[in-house]
């Protein structure tokens, strides 16, 4: 009789735990989840396109367990004990997007396919993103701006060493690297941030952050600076700062959502000779404009390397426009009309030059170019017009082109190379060009 009574109280303990999750919602409410996609509260009758048309949700139960698994009550508890667990015992990740390394460095899991070697751009793919830099480097100079390409280094491309035994470093070229030849064989100016980087003798990247940290963002913009000639306030090394343990890493938020434990961060004495126009959130906001102390305006688009960076970008600049936009956008160009045009990209980002045309102005060739042929089976369609300009893009049917075919497209008698992408997963093409009529003809064409 005892034995069944305990082991009622066990049952009783047992599914009370399991609901806790469940009942504390109805007390403290839905959960804030660590993720920014997760899941919205569905509803049992959803409203069709057809006005005043309802339909029971037949996928409600399925979408209510994605909901409730991203906002059940104690979540951020649970992922946090959970993930020390994993970590400190059998030093391994609780999370699909961190990878927990040695001495407790902790790194993106989209930047393996680099470290590894198993996600390495095609022949064709490396020649659309040089192309597409070829093309905007000329642009910049037809223009009177200075334009550079900068690469920031995955964190384990730097300090491997620090990567789980179980993953294998390729011996192999990769992205970064294969990029940085072509760049140098085409002439256009880059930074690779690996080589500056890898010469120092002290860690610049955060250990619970998959990025720089303010001393390496100080060093990265003193390499940018140097190579636009741009006038500037060296900190590295120079200017005096203090050390705080503050800063809470990404990489450790998704781990430990609900205690983020600190690292140290470098706080340089003096701040910043610039000021922020208009209402700006923090340095992830999509596009913001800066006035800074010396002169010369500046277009920088940048990934969320450049957050940190931005302070140290901004304050040599008369004029300062930072976007994360990933297209290029000639009114962008515009509007801040650019002494120095920076584009800067994270290694694991580099396959994005290839799947964001730029929205530039293209230059109209002096008349057909030499050895252009016909590409049959080419589509193409008028995208949109904004702003006086045309973008129009098209894609190409296989085994019509080559490695490296330059794209031309004939508009009513106007000869225009145009930015290489992918669209869909297909070799394509997108141009930018004065407003045209929708009527107008249009070929493409190909030259090798």
């Amino acid at each position: 009789m005892k034995s069944n009574k305990k082991y009622t109280i066990y049952m009783l303990v047992f599914v009370a735990i399991l609901l806790v999750p469940f009942a504390g919602m109805l007390i403290t409410g839905a959960s804030k989840s660590e993720s920014s996609s997760s899941a919205k509260l569905p509803q049992l009758v959803m409203v069709s396109e057809d006005e005043n048309k309802a339909r029971i949700n037949k996928d409600y139960l399925k979408q209510l367990g994605e909901y409730f698994e991203g906002h059940c009550a104690l979540r951020q508890d649970m992922v946090t004990g959970y993930s020390y667990v994993t970590t400190k015992v059998f030093q391994t990740s609780s999370s699909k997007s961190v990878i927990y390394g040695k001495n407790g460095w902790m790194f993106y899991t989209d930047t393996l396919g680099d470290y590894t070697g198993s996600d390495v751009m095609s022949e064709r793919q490396l020649f659309d993103c040089v192309r597409t830099l070829k093309l905007m480097q000329d642009y910049c100079k037809e223009n009177g701006s200075d334009f550079v390409f900068v690469i920031a280094a995955n964190k384990n491309s730097l300090y491997g060493e620090n990567m789980p035994y179980y993953y294998k470093k390729s011996n192999k070229p990769g992205n970064r690297e294969l990029l940085v030849e072509k760049l140098k064989a085409e002439g256009i100016k880059y930074i690779d941030l690996y080589d500056v980087f890898k010469a120092e003798n002290r860690v610049l990247y955060h250990k619970t952050d998959s990025h720089w940290n303010n001393e390496g963002a100080a060093l990265a913009a003193r390499t940018i600076h140097e190579a636009t000639g741009q006038m500037y306030n060296d900190r590295y090394n120079k200017a005096p700062y203090k050390v705080q343990k503050d800063f809470k890493g990404d990489l450790a938020a998704m781990m430990y959502p609900a205690a983020v434990p600190p690292e140290e961060e470098i706080y340089y004495d003096g701040g910043f000779g610039f000021e922020y126009e208009g209402k700006v959130e923090s340095n992830f906001d999509n596009k913001i404009r800066t006035t800074g102390a010396f002169a010369r305006n500046l277009l920088m688009y940048r990934d969320s390397f450049g957050s940190s960076l931005l302070p140290f970008m901004a304050e040599p600049y008369t004029n300062a426009l930072f976007s994360r936009s990933l297209t290029v956008q000639v009114r962008d160009y515009e509007s801040i009309k650019p002494d120095v045009f920076v584009m800067e990209k994270a290694e694991r980002f580099l396959p994005q030059l290839y799947e964001n045309a730029p929205k530039l102005p293209a230059t109209e060739e002096n008349g057909q170019p030499e050895g252009v042929r016909e590409l049959a089976g080419a589509t193409h369609k008028i995208l949109s017009s904004a702003n006086g300009y045309t973008t129009i893009t098209g894609t190409l049917a296989e085994g019509t082109y080559g490695t490296e075919t330059l794209i031309y497209v004939c508009v009513d008698g106007h000869w225009y190379e145009a930015y290489p992408c992918q669209i869909d997963g297909k070799e394509g093409f997108s141009l930018c060009i004065n407003e045209i009529n929708e009527n107008a003809q249009i070929k493409v064409y190909g030259a090798s």
